[in-house]
């Protein structure tokens, strides 16, 4: 049998070892395996057969460190429970051996990820729209007519199920889909274009919340609802103005209880259900929508309820006193089957008489109507369930049944069976709804905005709502305490984690809110670490904002290992936008974990703090102390961790490669970071692009450069028709570079209009930039290229930072194209005067089609 070459992939029975890529496969699907951990399995496979003792194996995997034993015998055993199988035999007191039967295997292609989905935030399940028949078709025809429809009309009426259920028919009617974004939490003005970026799930940029947020929008085509508008009128009129403005591809539903009042905004005003002007017979009254939705709601709580010619007059009367207002009537019918339609029309119909007489007579009478069916309704409640409805007034969006549990129970008569019991009661009585969340078996809870401002007034009169308050906040330290321990222990994917957490983003802001108020740093902190790992790129501005604040926050006299905590997650959020910053932030982790290292079960989080120091310390150009520090960590690399460890080291690695100018080594830990990344769960978002792209960026600067364009035009393709709009733009400017090194600058001009219309907001025109200057020098154009090599100088100069090799190779070649036809002396005065250009005068020059 041949010894298969180093870089040869090898098959030994179900395994797969591919060692240029550092990957080992189990029937086609990925391994985790620590860094070492695979050495060992390299050394080994290469030299089937062979006895390897234990010295010439640590030299082998360890060269030039000085190691115990024991850390050979670890990996050793890491590999066998991975393996499974009589692969490594031990020879005692001598070493190891590959015992398996090795064949040599032909290469094969990077197999494709998964395409990604588009997010629509739409229940999994829709409530039947019933008597909306008319105005479902208008909204449907004023929205396929005009680009923003403003839906109109007085809280209950039912607003936001006709809007839902005209995003839920167009799911698959434009290029982006549809998405819904429920401003109701949102409480400040600023805050409106992160709410509106998270909830499309796209990558607004940095700077101003605003302009960012229409430049990541600008070229998608879809439907956008904006539910709740009217507490923040004017703030949504603008942001919607400045959107419809910027993406022709986007249509608006706004619901609200007044109009934007924009010039190309259309109103559908929503009325209440028709109710019939007199007895009618049952089969013709629910003909009418507030009499079919009474019969429904009533059914649904009790399957015996029918309406029939002995009850049809009275349900008729309780529509007409409740003026059609469907949240109104949903709150009457739930109560139908316990007291009868007779007896709550008469029940109801003295409560509305003394409530709506003792009503501001200011406000609107269809309000006072749905005041007065509040009032009536929790006047129904037991005591203590309306001690659990008024408690979930805190609840920020939605909960889960355990934030709700440790809100709503207390010492005395509501212990925690007692609020399932109230909980049940709530829904049933249509004051708390129930959402069901898509691929996950546990419902979350939430009151709907008359009713939660209903049970906030009802939690101050009882002198309740600073302890609900503090208990709400530490309740929520307490879940994202243990929700930052499980993303580390590999028990849930990255994405499902990260969609986990943005259901309490709400409830989190809040809790930080409140502990900045009272000056409780340790909740603050708490929830603000886990905050700072969850926050999506498309907060940016708000991830900065909280990062900056906890770390001024930090205090010596907190617990050690919760500084570690946020020290550790400021090095993450300063990484991409203040390198100097997060080196700074990783270096006080560091400190911190090597105090803790000895008091902790395992060492992850000095693994963590020394590979996170380490990148940092590669990106500032300082490759010796990241040489260092990676050492260390690998050392105490534990193979058997999950992914989701795993991957700081190799980040890590590949950054030192990287930097070092190590094009191989950086390319193998590329393709070993998207497994990683792949293996942690992170399949379909933002952060497998990124990682396909730096894999595509190795491609290019290890000499294959038609590997790199193939790869990065299947990655662009991937990415067109989603909302990922920061990773295309990274992705754009590796297949510009890809491109422009096999000399196809047809294809790199068309690529590097879109890459550069981009790059201003995510804060990538230095990289551009050198692509452009290349662009310039093959297309003869050298006064351009000069130029623009100037600027990219200038533009990493300002930023402080190392240029990567592959940026650096793109401006070395376009500055010796231009220098043999001008001359280094002229090519170096136009880089001066390039260093000095505007974005705008760069792209004018950029795409020109004479030189400058």
């Amino acid at each position: 049998m041949t010894t298969p070459g180093a870089s040869e992939p090898l098959r030994f029975g179900r395994f797969e070892l591919w060692p240029g890529e550092r990957r080992l496969l189990a029937g086609g699907e990925p391994v985790a395996l620590g860094a070492r951990a695979f050495d060992v399995l390299l050394a080994l496979a290469e030299r089937p057969g062979q006895l390897v003792g234990k010295r010439a194996l640590m030299d082998l995997v360890w060269p030039g460190l000085v190691v115990q034993e024991n850390n050979l015998a670890a990996q050793v055993s890491a590999l066998r429970k991975v393996l499974g199988e009589p692969v490594i035999a031990t020879i005692p007191g001598r070493g190891y051996r590959f015992v398996a039967r090795a064949e040599p295997m032909a290469r094969d292609p990077r197999p494709l990820h998964p395409a990604p989905s588009l997010r629509t935030n739409l229940p999994v399940e829709l409530p039947a729209l019933l008597g909306r028949a008319h105005e479902i078709d208008a909204l449907g025809a004023l929205i396929d007519k005009h680009r923003l429809v403003s839906v109109v009309g007085a809280g209950g009426m039912g607003k936001s199920l006709l809007t839902q259920h005209l995003l839920h028919a167009r799911r698959s009617a434009y290029p982006q889909g549809v998405c819904w974004a429920d401003l109701a939490s949102v409480t400040e003005p600023a805050a409106l274009p992160g709410a509106v970026a998270s909830a499309l799930g796209v990558e607004a940029g940095h700077g101003e919340p605003l302009p960012a947020l229409t430049s990541a929008v600008a070229p998608l085509a879809l439907l956008l609802a904006l539910d709740n508008a009217e507490h923040l009128l004017d703030a949504v009129a603008r942001l919607v103005k400045a959107l419809v403005d910027a993406a022709p591809g986007l249509r608006i539903v706004a619901t609200s209880q007044a109009p934007l009042r924009l010039a190309a905004e259309r109103v559908l005003r929503l009325g209440p259900l028709s109710v019939p002007a007199a007895t009618l017979p049952a089969a013709q009254a629910l003909g009418h929508g507030a009499v079919a939705l009474f019969a429904q709601r009533a059914g649904a709580i009790d399957g015996r309820f029918a309406l029939g010619e002995t009850n049809v007059a009275a349900v008729i009367a309780i529509c007409r006193a409740l003026d059609g207002l469907p949240l109104a009537i949903e709150l009457a019918a739930a109560r139908a089957p316990a007291l009868g339609v007779q007896a709550l029309l008469a029940s109801m119909q003295d409560r509305l008489q003394l409530l709506t007489a003792n009503r501001d007579r200011t406000a609107p009478e269809r309000q006072q109507t749905l005041r007065a069916a509040l009032d009536w309704s929790h006047g129904l409640l037991a005591p203590h369930e309306q001690k659990v409805f008024r408690r979930l007034g805190v609840v920020a969006g939605s909960a889960s049944l355990e934030l709700i549990e440790t809100v709503a129970a207390d010492d005395g008569e509501v212990d925690r069976w007692a609020v399932l019991d109230a909980l049940d009661t709530l829904v049933d009585r249509s004051l708390v709804s129930v959402l069901s969340i898509p691929h996950e078996g546990a419902p979350r809870y939430r009151l709907f905005e008359s009713p939660r401002a209903f049970a906030l007034e009802r939690l101050a009169a009882a002198g309740e709502h600073a302890f609900v308050q503090r208990r709400h906040a530490t309740a929520i330290a307490a879940i994202f305490d243990a929700a930052y321990a499980e993303y580390f222990s590999g028990r849930v994917g990255a994405d499902e984690w990260m969609q986990q957490r943005e259901r309490d983003f709400d409830n989190a802001r809040d809790a930080v809110q409140w502990a900045r108020r009272e000056g409780d740093a340790d909740v603050e902190l708490r929830v603000a670490a886990t905050l700072l790992r969850a926050l999506p790129p498309s907060l940016h501005a708000e991830r900065m904002a909280l990062a900056f604040a906890c770390e001024n926050r930090l205090d010596p006299a907190l617990p050690e290992a919760l500084q570690f905590q946020v020290w550790i997650e400021l090095s993450c959020a300063f990484a991409d936008t203040y390198k100097h910053r997060a080196r700074q932030a990783a270096a006080q982790a560091l400190r911190l974990a090597r105090r803790l290292d000895g008091a902790q079960a395992d060492r992850f989080a000095l693994y963590h703090a020394l590979a996170r120091c380490a990148s940092a310390a590669a990106q500032g150009g300082d490759l010796p102390a990241a040489r260092a520090l990676l050492d260390e960590a690998q050392v105490i690399e534990d193979p058997a961790w999950p992914a989701q460890r795993l991957l700081w080291g190799a980040e890590a690695g590949q950054w030192v490669a990287r930097m070092a100018g190590d094009t191989g080594d950086a390319l193998a830990r590329g393709r070993r970071l998207v497994m990683l990344d792949r293996q942690r769960g992170s399949i379909t978002g933002r952060y497998a692009a990124i990682s396909a792209g730096n894999l595509i960026d190795a491609e290019l600067a290890a000499g294959d450069a038609r590997a790199a364009a193939r790869s990065g035009a299947a990655l662009v393709e991937w990415l067109r028709g989603t909302r990922h709009e920061y990773a295309l733009a990274f992705a754009r400017i590796n297949l510009m570079a890809a491109l422009l090194a096999i000399d196809d600058c047809t294809q790199a001009r068309a690529i590097a209009d879109a890459a550069w219309e981009k790059a201003p907001a995510f804060d990538l025109r230095h990289a551009a930039a050198a692509y452009l200057a290349l662009l310039a020098a093959l297309e003869r154009r050298p006064r351009a290229a000069a130029q623009l090599v100037g600027y990219s100088e200038a533009m990493y100069a300002a930023r402080d930072e190392i240029r990567e090799a592959n940026e650096a190779a793109a401006t070395d070649r376009a500055r010796t194209l231009a220098a043999a036809v001008l001359g280094d002396a002229e090519v170096d005065r136009l880089r001066a005067v390039g260093a000095a250009l505007r974005d705008r005068e760069v792209g004018a020059m950029a795409f020109a089609t004479q030189d400058a």
